[in-house]
């Protein structure tokens, strides 16, 4: 009898247990979809040297260039109308920057993405109603110099 009260008892820690990590790998593969909706993580890209120095030879790394950093702009990043966040805040261990823009302006509210060991920046037009995005970084992390982008969510 003591038998069987332990076997559920530790099956139902078990399920637990299954239940919980079946939980938070949907919710990081959520974070990783909303992550790539604004900015991949990684990038893979083929750069080449323009002059070789004589006795050296050019070759490629096989890593992939992550994410390092964002610019949020008024308008096409051409233009280098840049913004800097709103407000900053720090609370267990993260920190949090915001900014805010009128939505539907004539410019549009464009993101770059910029990447680790590379001068290859990816950029795209926010949606027209965008009105706010706050960025979560990991100061304890850094990519390039610059703190771990954990995610960006706008709306």
């Amino acid at each position: 009898m003591q038998l069987r009260s332990q076997l559920r008892h530790h099956s139902s820690q078990f399920l637990r247990l299954i239940t919980l990590f079946i939980l938070t790998a949907l919710l990081v593969a959520c974070s990783a979809y909303a992550q790539d909706a604004y900015c991949p993580q990684s990038i893979s890209v083929k750069q080449t040297a323009e002059k070789v120095p004589a006795g050296w030879t050019a070759g490629q790394e096989k890593t992939p260039n992550n994410l390092a950093g964002i610019t949020f702009y008024d308008g096409p990043p051409e233009q280098e109308a840049s913004l800097v966040y709103d407000k900053w805040t720090k609370r267990n261990g993260l920190a949090y920057g915001v900014w805010s823009f009128t939505p539907n302006s004539s410019s549009g509210i464009w993101l770059s993405c910029r990447y680790a060991a590379t001068n290859v920046v990816l950029s795209k037009r926010l949606p027209a109603s965008t009105s706010e995005c706050t960025v979560t970084y990991n100061p304890k992390v850094t990519v390039d110099g610059y703190p771990e982008i954990q995610k960006i969510a706008c709306h």
